[in-house]
């Protein structure tokens, strides 16, 4: 049984994971996961896949979006705060 799991993780694993180590080597992703998750999704060819990959894509657009917003918010409080101090009139 253990020769069996040495054979697969050899043909099918290994070549996986290589591959996915060198694309990450090379592109240094600050988010792990969700590049992980997509360029698996990618390299796997299925139809559920690519719509999963493409999720993905769009949930890590509105998490950018949505820290500029924060960040945004952030810079108004305190530029309200510098002009009417802690009472708004």
């Amino acid at each position: 049984m253990a020769q069996e799991h040495q054979e697969y993780i050899q043909q099918k694993v290994n070549p996986v994971l290589e591959n996915l180590v060198t694309q990450l080597l090379l592109e240094r992703p600050e988010q792990l996961a969700p590049f992980m998750i997509k360029w698996l999704s990618q390299n796997s060819k299925t139809p559920a896949a690519a719509a999963f990959t493409e999720g993905i894509h769009v949930l890590s657009e509105l998490k950018v979006e949505m820290e500029k917003l924060q960040e945004e918010v952030k810079d108004l409080e305190k530029q309200v705060k510098t002009k009417y101090g802690n009472g708004i009139q």
